[in-house]
């Protein structure tokens, strides 16, 4: 009975054991799993504190000069510095002696990823840096006060349209015109240009093979007769010195030779002209019989070059007979011997040759010569750079050429965002234009607002890019002002008459007067254009009564007659469109991303040369992932009892964890 209450109470022990083996198992399995939840938020603050202290390591010329914040990813790798930083906190020992570590935690991989640049994805950590900062800034109306400001220029774009438009419908009119003129020069050796009219040297009609009249070359008008008489050539008498041994007929075959030409292209000419040549009053028959001429020219030339004993001058003749100008006969109504008048075209294309930038600079020794080797460099590293308009280009076409092409001298700026108004605030702060310096710090080029339009090389190369644009603009706004008055299109008109009336085709008088009138428009804007930098009240829309400039007055403009007139112009007021504001415009017109690119070669170029050489803004990094993975101790898991339970020994547990860092919050997509 004893010996059974014996191993009774022995089992009652065993199972209390037992039970208290279990009870301190799960105990220690709710403790470690605890630990570990404890431990990987420890991992996660240990990581976040890290990546925190490496971004205190900011590069600080590029905040002290333009209050901005990114890292430099040169040297060290990120990594590195990141498990540097959490050592410390990981290890409390290497500070002060700790008997306990709960933790023991242990950074078993770390990986750095997802680096955003300062240019990358348009330069979207730029662009939100410098609006974040400029909200704090700048005043809240401020917006409402510069969208006011640049409403009566969002119209400027159609109306450039207009003016390419309505020149391109009045040349596509007057082409015909200016063909049939080069068909009159062509044939009947005429030139009906140039204020009057004029023979020439070689011509299809030069040769004739009868009676040496105009009637027989098919010429009808006196004064054109009496332009190309001096060069007609009678090739019976011509064909009889030369088989006789008296000829030049080396001579002869040249002037043959240059017929030959002038008879190819006006065949040229007509076989585009096709059905249209009817309307010209051309003859239908006129490309066969030119066709048949240039034959004639060519067996003419093969026959002068055998020897003088073998020339038959009945054969010549003969030949010769075939050759026949009198079927093609032009209209010259209305010409004028006397020619017209002056042509304003030919005194402005002398005046401008040597730039604009001398005619409205008021002292252009005073001008910046600096340079810098790379221009657009981040502008062609992120993006396939186009070519950049050449707006001096545009300019000297029209003038030598009357070419009308205003394509983007003036953008569309319909929609201006707010983040578009604190990136130019931003730069108003920060950065330099021809006419204010910013800043005390030495700069790699003094017009930087100038190099953020144009990109060029050098501030002289964007100045005057920046000064034919505004010039191109200004003249869209002053030859709408001219196409609204009736009596400046009325004054275009007869100087046109004047220079061109002569021809007696009206299709290219109205070209002349359009082009008479732009010429204006641009002649007044050398005016502006100077009244603006030179900080005088030039309204960006003016009326007719504040143009200052004469149609009689584009025979005398220089820029002695434009500082005399800038001279007159009161001073800016405090609500006056000035020169900053057309800068303002024409980077609207850019886009933001072409302006960040661009701030960016500014800002490297200006701390390499004051700060750091080997400064590189695009190697600098605004915000980055960091993937760490953790291990720990296990510590009531390596109890015997318990690992002889779970059957395995648990020496280590792991942990991962990932986290964002940036000096700018991390942007949740919303669904």
């Amino acid at each position: 009975m004893e010996s059974s209450n014996k191993y009774g109470r022995a089992s009652i022990s065993v199972f209390f054991s037992l039970t208290l083996v279990v009870i301190l198992a799960l105990l220690g399995t709710m403790v470690e799993v605890g630990r570990g939840k404890v431990c990987q938020v420890h991992g996660r603050r240990t990581l976040r504190s890290a990546a925190d202290s490496l971004l205190t390591e900011y590069s600080l010329p590029l905040y002290q000069e333009y209050r901005l914040f990114l890292l430099e990813d040169v040297g060290k790798p990120f990594e590195k510095s990141i498990a540097e930083y959490a050592a410390d906190t990981l290890e409390p020992g290497s500070i002060f002696p700790v008997r306990t570590d709960l933790f023991d935690l242990a950074l078993t991989d770390l990986v750095v990823e997802g680096k955003t640049y300062a240019g990358d994805q348009d330069c979207r950590a730029l662009k939100e840096q410098i609006t974040s900062y400029m909200k704090r800034v700048i005043a809240a109306d401020a917006f409402k006060v510069f969208q006011k400001a640049m409403a009566s220029a969002k119209s400027l774009g159609s109306s450039a349209d207009g003016l390419e438009q309505k020149a391109k419908e009045e040349k596509q009119a007057a082409e015909l015109d200016t063909k049939l003129l080069t068909l009159m020069e062509l044939i009947d050796g005429v030139s009906v240009s140039e204020g009057g009219v004029h023979g020439k040297k070689y011509f299809v009609k030069m040769f004739c093979t009868s009676e040496k009249r105009a009637e027989s070359l098919g010429i009808t008008e006196a004064s054109v007769w009496k332009a190309v008489q001096e060069h007609i050539v009678d090739v019976n008498s011509e064909m009889e010195a030369i088989v006789n041994g008296k000829g030049d007929r080396d001579g002869f075959v040249k002037k043959i030779s240059e017929v030959q030409k002038k008879t190819t292209e006006a065949i040229g000419i007509l076989r585009g002209l096709g059905e249209k040549a009817g309307t010209l009053g051309i003859s239908p028959d006129a490309r066969n019989i030119l066709t048949s001429n240039l034959r004639v020219l060519e067996d003419a030339k093969r026959m002068l070059q055998k020897p003088a004993d073998e020339l038959e001058l009945g054969s010549l003749k003969k030949l010769w007979e075939a050759y026949d100008t009198s079927g093609i006969v032009f209209d010259y109504t209305g010409i004028n011997e006397k020619g017209g008048g002056e042509n304003p075209f030919d005194y402005f294309s002398q005046m401008i040759a040597g730039g604009l930038t001398k005619l409205v600079v008021k002292d252009v020794n005073k001008l910046s010569k600096k340079k810098t080797g790379c221009p657009d460099q981040y502008q062609r590293l992120y993006d396939s750079q186009e070519k950049s308009r050449d707006y001096t280009k545009a300019v000297q076409d029209f003038a030598s050429e009357e070419n009308v092409d205003f394509q983007g001298a003036v953008k569309d700026i319909s929609q201006i965002a707010l983040s578009d108004f604190m990136l130019l605030k931003y730069m108003e702060k920060y950065f330099s234009t021809a006419i204010q310096s910013i800043g005390e710090m030495k700069k790699r080029l003094d017009y930087e607002w100038e190099y953020l339009v144009c990109g060029g090389g050098s501030d002289k190369e964007n100045l005057e890019q920046v000064i034919n644009r505004i010039v191109l603009m200004r003249t869209v706004i002053n030859t709408g002002i001219l196409f609204a008055s009736a009596s400046k299109r009325e004054i275009a008109y007869a100087a046109a008459l004047a220079v061109v009336g002569f021809t007696g085709l009206e299709p290219l008088v109205r070209l002349t007067q359009t082009l008479f009138i732009i010429l204006w428009g641009m002649s007044e804007a050398l005016v502006d254009t100077a009244g603006i930098l030179q900080e005088r009240h030039v309204p960006l829309i003016k009326a007719e009564k504040d143009l200052v400039v004469k149609f009689t007055d584009l025979f005398v403009m220089g820029r002695k007659y434009i500082m005399n007139q800038v001279k007159k112009l009161p001073r800016a007021g405090k609500n006056d469109f000035t020169y900053e504001h057309y800068l303002m415009l024409f980077l609207l017109g850019n886009g933001s991303t072409v302006t960040c690119q661009r701030m960016m070669d500014l800002m490297e170029w200006n701390i390499r040369d004051n700060y750091l050489k080997g400064f590189s803004l695009g190697k600098c990094v605004e915000s980055f992932q960091v993937q760490g993975s953790f291990s720990m101790k296990t510590k009531f898991f390596r109890l015997p009892f318990i690992q002889k339970i779970l059957n395995r020994k648990l020496e280590r547990s792991g942990a991962g964890t990932r986290i964002y860092a940036g000096y700018l919050p991390q942007k949740t997509s919303s669904r």
